[in-house]
């Protein structure tokens, strides 16, 4: 993991270094949001010392969970320093499941058959510095993010449990695009966070359309993938997706 981390803030910082100019907004603004997130898991997690695989959906019963989302960005005049982003995802799951083979996950043994329960907690929150390189009826962003997770997946059967916790802090590479229908109202937009690297790969993209009332109330509908791929990471591989529609309430000050 700290190989990880290390290799990730390299490749965000010199991607970061690569904007040679950056502009400002013009007024000082206030950017905030709030979502409910219909996110669908799907793939599976697998201990590295055992090579053994455990289906998120057909083994421990994972589907569907809604996720509270909730960002503020502040933008500024100052062409220097970057505006300021602030996201927090709640992505907590808990479901039941019955396991189909011998497992062995985080040194706790489970035979075929088991009955258990499992709570994954994915929950994060994203700290962006970005800057504005566009701002007219196309906006684009480009920055680096320091995404901390503060969860755990849990896996309790018939008096074992088995938990990894999920505590660590990624940088990101930061993109977001804005394309405005001049007089209207209507924009349409698409950006997320990446990293990648040696089989390694956090992935979270969105896109949408939205709706700004003339007060700068808004409403936004849009679909929201995240990607989550780990090779021997503290001993687990991962391979999960979780993915769904949204429907979100917005507002630009």
């Amino acid at each position: 993991m700290k190989r990880l981390l290390l290799a990730s803030a390299i490749f965000t910082c010199s991607a970061a270094c690569t904007i040679s100019t950056a502009h400002a907004d013009t007024v000082f603004g206030i950017y905030a949001g709030a979502y409910s997130w219909k996110a669908d898991f799907s793939g599976d997690i697998n201990d590295t010392d055992n090579d053994q695989t455990i289906d998120l959906e057909d083994e421990l019963g994972l589907s569907d969970e809604s996720s509270n989302v909730f960002y503020v960005a502040i933008e500024h005049p100052v062409p220097v320093l970057p505006n300021v982003r602030i996201q927090h995802t709640a992505l907590d799951s808990s479901a039941e499941g019955r396991l189909e083979g011998n497992v062995t996950f985080d040194d706790v043994d489970f035979t075929f058959g088991e009955n258990v329960a499992t709570d994954i907690d994915l929950t994060h929150t994203d700290l962006t510095l970005y800057y504005e390189i566009l701002d007219n009826w196309v906006n684009l962003d480009i920055g680096v993010t320091a995404r901390v997770f503060d969860g755990e997946i849990k896996i309790e059967g018939v008096g074992d449990i088995a938990q990894v916790d999920v505590d660590a802090t990624l940088p990101m590479l930061y993109v977001a695009a804005q394309f405005d229908l001049p007089l209207t109202g209507l924009s349409a937009g698409v950006g997320g966070n990446a990293i990648d690297y040696s089989g390694n790969t956090l992935l979270d993209l969105n896109a949408y359309v939205q709706y700004e009332f003339a007060f700068g109330l808004g409403l936004r509908g849009g679909y929201r993938t995240f990607t989550l791929e780990l090779d021997d990471v503290d001993d687990i591989d991962s391979d999960l997706t979780l993915d769904g529609a949204y429907g979100a309430l917005v507002f630009h000050f």
